[in-house]
């Protein structure tokens, strides 16, 4: 049994359980996907560029003042962390430039863009994988860099999450994900990857970030009825969401059901609640990220 055999039987093991899994379990899975690294490098030392090209925005809420900030683009950032064929995707007509941007729990969350679909054929991407780019930043503009000791002190989960199907089940681990990161100039950029989530895209696909280190539910409330998900209000720390504008035609719903189907989750009891004590007691149901920190 290879590597990634085992890394599967043990995550199939902790999300369909209706069980606490044992904190030994636990321990055992996070280990294993800190070991896996997403996406190879070209090059050993990124070159990072500080030219900022995009429109300068400036948002208030509240008492809250952002920082005049010029954000790369998605293609930018992708070329920055030397992969050249991910930053051409990026500016290819099959990509989705957003550039939405929301502020939740003292932060400014934007979503630069997002690309996947089978013409993802060069080396440093997969035609399978669907990538994003959110920014991430403070007021201030004080987000702490790979060199601070405080960084890392707040957490971002970002993952795509499906519109019908319990977001503690399927969300960037169970999807195959991970990311890669770094902090330009006060601001954080973090490269997404994971399964491609075209598959779903009859269903409705939203991206979420929260400050948590894992999927958390507290931070977002699913509707048993009606499948959607929405930020939990009054939540303290960050819970936005963003509705991924995917074409509908390029859902491919064998190919989710094979999906379902390899996560044991085709035919999850219906009954089962939101506020289940596995998904509300266990890490493992809400997973932990991959990570590639590109260190400065």
């Amino acid at each position: 049994m290879n590597h990634d055999d085992s890394l599967d039987k043990l995550l199939k093991k902790a999300l369909s359980s209706t069980q606490i899994p044992d904190e030994e379990l636990n321990e055992t899975v996070k280990n294993r996907l800190k070991e896996k690294m997403v996406l190879k490098r070209t090059r050993t030392k990124p070159t990072l560029r500080l030219a900022f090209i995009t429109a300068t925005l400036i948002v208030t809420m509240s008492v809250t003042v952002f920082a005049v900030v010029k954000y790369l683009s998605a293609d930018e950032f992708a070329d920055s962390l030397a992969y050249p064929a991910l930053a051409e995707a990026f500016k290819s007509e099959d990509a989705i430039q957003i550039n939405e941007s929301q502020t939740s729990g003292g932060y400014k969350i934007s979503l630069l863009g997002i690309v996947s679909g089978e013409k993802l054929t060069q080396d440093d991407i997969n035609k399978e994988s669907t990538y994003a780019v959110v920014a991430i930043e403070k007021p201030d503009g004080t987000m702490p860099t790979t060199r601070d000791e405080e960084y890392g002190e707040t957490p971002f989960f970002v993952s795509p999450l499906i519109k019908g199907l319990k977001p503690w089940q399927v969300n960037i681990c169970t999807m195959s994900g991970g990311y890669t990161e770094t902090v330009v100039d006060g601001v954080m950029y973090r490269l997404i990857e994971c399964d491609s989530v075209e598959m779903f895209a009859d269903r409705g696909v939203y991206l979420c970030v929260s400050s948590t280190t894992f999927y958390n539910i507290d931070a977002f409330a699913y509707n048993n009825e009606t499948g959607e998900i929405s930020p939990t209000p009054d939540y303290d720390g960050v819970n936005v969401l963003f509705d991924l504008p995917i074409d509908k035609s390029k859902a491919d719903p064998k190919k989710a059901e094979q999906f379902l189907k390899g996560q044991e989750l085709l035919n999850a009891s219906d009954s089962e609640e939101e506020e289940d004590t596995s998904a509300e007691s266990s890490d493992m149901t809400k997973g932990p990220e991959l990570v590639e920190i590109i260190k400065e």
